[in-house]
């Protein structure tokens, strides 16, 4: 799935294994702008804060990524496009595993 090319949109991906749903957005520039939406919406409709959990990833395109997708568009260099990619998403999938492990942990420790 490529979200980028709805940035700004809100996609669904999904529920998790407690059934709760799953979106995501793509931003460029001010991340904190999302932050300060989503709480003067909840305020605005009183949403409760426990029923909406905001998660920043604070993944950003690493240069393989960024090289990767450039390549991957030319018929010739496509290979080392996609061998490129790959060592990006290796490179950040530490960082986004440890996320997760994070969020299931605090999810399960909720009353």
């Amino acid at each position: 799935m490529n979200i980028r090319d709805g940035e700004g949109n809100v996609v669904s991906l999904g529920s998790d294994e407690q059934g709760d749903k799953i979106y995501a957005l793509s931003v460029k520039g001010e991340r904190g702008m999302v932050h300060r939406l989503v709480e003067s919406f909840q305020s605005i409709y009183n949403i409760p804060e426990d029923e909406l959990n905001l998660v920043d990833s604070g993944v950003r395109d690493n240069l393989y990524l960024l090289a990767g997708r450039l390549l991957c568009g030319s018929r010739f260099l496509a290979p080392l496009g996609y061998s490129l990619a790959a060592a990006g998403i290796k490179k950040i999938y530490g960082r986004l595993a440890e996320l997760v492990h994070d969020v299931k942990t605090v999810r399960s420790n909720l009353p």
